[in-house]
């Protein structure tokens, strides 16, 4: 008895070294939610996971660091933009979640995809609405529960918001690639077609050109995106833009400071109205030794218990489309208008560098904006430095 005790000393280090490492960037509140499903994991399991937070801000180079190093965790949370480089790089294993697959809001896992393959679990799932702020909106004599439903309605409304001499503005824009996709996706143009950047199309040529107009021809868009200026964040908060372009991750905050608003749709096009995606996923990496304790951990993770959970203690968008008929929007109202607005999404692309395509697109685009560039040409050029980015991948 006593050999076996002593041999039980030695063996329980190597168990505690076989547990599945994770590596994840949620803000607090995220975090103390996630630690109670990985408790419920573990006692379901009896898999330890050894958790550890890291900032989203640099979390690339770490996790490239890492994977070089061959130090890399068993499986981390990454924003879906840096996915692609990843699989791209062969850093990832595949995943296959089974039936599971089949009940992930689609638009979300598309963006896990490459070469058929899937190479991430979505575990947060976001996308952007229409803000609007309800006292400027009875203020310019605008009913607040009548948001505008198309673009051409959305602009009347901006006129009649806009203030000069207050400093009100009727709407406040980023000036991002992504940020931008939701008019052009709304106007009918697309953004990559057979690894081959199409925004140069009459489609996209109006859409750019209604943004640049918010601001040169209209003046309801006070510059917002402008270096130094105050962000429509900022603006929005302070009561001086009426309406802006956010995502869930906003309204705690805007509830807490007490701001009256509303959440709507994105403005009809001629396509409809239409958003992009962003969020992170879960990814396995190449070297763990414990693939099948990490997709049995994602499973549960995106599992229509957690969820729930999920979305009704943070008030976010579930990934598992069984746990939308779940989600209290009595507590969560505005998730209603997220969970509609989901039917007309459009998943951003898996490309081994998207920063660098925002990176050749977006000061292109603030000299249009600038009225440095004519639109068409903007585009023009924005669509020979993406390509020649495509084609080197």
């Amino acid at each position: 008895m006593r050999r076996f005790i002593a041999l039980m000393t030695f063996v329980i280090p190597f168990i505690v070294d076989a547990q599945l490492k994770v590596w994840v960037s949620y803000n607090d509140e995220e975090f103390a939610v996630f630690k109670q499903l990985v408790t419920a994991f573990e006692e379901s399991t009896s898999i330890e996971v050894n958790v550890q937070r890291i900032p989203f801000e640099g979390q690339e180079q770490k996790i490239l660091t890492a994977c070089a190093t061959r130090t890399a965790p068993d499986l981390a949370r990454v924003d879906c933009a840096f996915l692609g480089k990843l699989a791209h790089r062969r850093a990832l294993l595949d995943i296959d979640i089974g039936e599971l697959t089949d009940k992930i809001v689609p638009v979300a896992l598309q963006s896990c995809i490459l070469n058929g393959k899937l190479y991430g679990v979505p575990d947060q799932l976001t996308c952007v609405c229409l803000f609007y702020n309800k006292k400027l909106f009875r203020e310019a004599g605008l009913d607040p529960n009548k948001p505008p439903a198309t673009w051409d309605e959305f602009l009347k409304y901006a006129q009649k918001l806009t203030d000069h001499s207050k400093g009100i503005y009727g709407f406040a824009m980023r000036n991002t690639l992504w940020w931008t996709l939701p008019f052009f996706y709304s106007f009918g143009a697309n953004f990559i077609e057979d690894n081959t950047c199409v925004l140069n199309s009459p489609e996209a040529v109006a859409a750019l050109q209604f943004k640049v107009d918010l601001y040169r021809k209209y003046k309801v868009e006070p510059g917002a995106w402008k270096s130094g200026a105050i962000d429509p964040d900022m603006g929005f908060q302070n009561e001086k833009y009426a309406m802006v372009l956010n995502g869930p991750w906003k309204i705690k905050l805007l509830k807490t400071i007490g701001i009256d608003f509303g959440v709507a749709p994105i403005p009809a096009g001629k396509k409809g109205g239409y958003t992009t995606i962003g969020g992170t996923n879960f990814v396995i990496f190449r070297g763990t030794k414990h693939k099948h304790e990490a997709v049995e951990f994602i499973k549960f993770i995106v599992s229509k218990e957690s969820q729930i959970k999920w979305a009704n203690e943070l008030g976010q968008i579930p990934v598992n489309i069984e746990a939308f008929p779940y989600v209290d929007t009595t507590r969560h109202p505005y998730l209603k208008v997220f969970l509609y607005q989901l039917q007309y999404a459009i998943a951003r692309p898996v490309l081994a560098d998207y920063p660098a395509i925002e990176n050749v697109a977006n000061p292109i685009m603030e000299a249009a904006l600038m009225g440095e560039k004519p639109v068409k040409e903007a585009l023009a050029l924005i669509v020979d430095k993406i390509n020649a980015i495509l084609q080197e991948e």
